[in-house]
């Protein structure tokens, strides 16, 4: 009696997706040969897939993706007639129910040149500064960082213990490195310790609670070269930087589909190399560049994809204690496929 021969559960998936997607059972068979399977035993396996109803049930779930996935398409044709810009809008004197009705409730970044131009941090802030504020308060540091996108899934590995002092030093030594980086999950700025660097900087409360509980703002502070790999959060967050500069490269919502978003919030691509070998759907995708110097709060929206670089070093901070809800219900895949 003939069976199915043995395959490991990675490339059965991958078989059956493949066909699920359409692809040719020749191009399916293929690289199975190529990875030692003979070419009878990979023909058995690509027609017990195909006769097996749960492809069809399979077909039905991803026709109705796929639709959605071309209405999101269609949107940015329809936008691309009009010339959208590159450049996120920078704004002053924007009221709370102006970001409320322009920014936040349509999804839309905006860059805020009056938020955090008169914060004494502009001024006070140096690493220097900082070490003798909080030098003997230990920190929590990303160490051991990779180039490269999905860096952010291996954090556990990363994390190690430095008093700030000891931190800033590193940092202090280092031109341009991605290899180790403080980060907002740190947690700083919610300790009891971190109570000096409050007096140097107060949320605006046209768009965010200045009461809010202080686990609800993040520290960020490295050597310039750190990068934050592409990604989106599930809130929406406002982004001050203090000292240093920084380049973000954001991508709407709407190009979800492009970004070979395998697992989580993360995305496969670096967009400032994209290897459109790998992800050809990334051809094209729409990127808003903007520069954020000290004194600019930049709004991130919810779900928008971004690409955080260090020109210098660097020291920002962001919150997500908005005034108007902030908590929204998210479904991630946790696979590659």
């Amino acid at each position: 009696m003939t069976t199915e021969p043995d395959i490991t559960f990675e490339w059965h998936r991958w078989a059956a997706i493949s066909l699920l997607r359409g692809t040719p059972v020749s191009d399916v068979i293929a690289p199975l040969v190529d990875n030692g399977m003979p070419e009878a035993a990979a023909a058995m396996l690509a027609g017990s897939i195909l006769s097996d109803p749960t492809l069809e049930a399979g077909k039905w779930a991803i026709g109705r993706l796929y639709k959605l996935e071309s209405m999101l398409d269609i949107r940015q044709e329809l936008r691309d007639l009009a010339g959208e810009s590159d450049a996120v809008p920078r704004r002053s004197g924007v009221s709370s129910k102006q970001f409320l009705t322009e920014y936040y409730a349509r999804n839309l970044p905006v860059l805020l040149e009056d938020v955090c131009q008169e914060w004494p941090a502009l001024d006070r802030w140096s690493p220097e500064y900082l070490v003798q504020q909080i030098g003997d308060v230990e920190v929590e540091v990303m160490d051991g960082r990779r180039e490269g996108p999905g860096d952010e899934l291996k954090m556990d590995e990363q994390r190690t213990r430095t008093s700030f002092a000891e931190y800033v030093g590193r940092v202090l030594a280092t031109e341009w490195s991605n290899d180790f980086y403080l980060v907002a999950n740190n947690g700083l700025l919610a300790s009891e310790l971190a109570d000096p660097l409050w007096k140097d900087f107060s949320l605006d409360d046209r768009y965010l609670r200045p009461r809010a509980p202080h686990a609800e703002t993040f520290v960020w502070y490295g050597p310039a070269g750190t990068v934050t790999n592409l990604h989106h959060d599930v809130m929406n967050i406002l982004f001050h930087q203090v000292y240093g500069w920084k380049h973000v490269i954001l991508i709407s919502p709407t190009s979800t589909h492009r970004l070979s978003n395998s697992v989580g919030v993360y995305s496969d691509v670096d967009p400032l190399a994209p290897d459109l070998g790998r992800f050809p759907g990334f051809e094209g995708v729409h990127q808003l560049h903007v520069t954020v110097g000290p004194g600019e709060a930049l709004f991130i929206p919810v779900g928008w994809w971004h690409h955080v670089t260090a020109l210098e070093t660097s020291i920002s901070i962001s919150s997500t204690s908005f005034r108007f809800p902030n908590q929204f219900e998210w479904s991630n895949p946790t696979m590659g496929i």
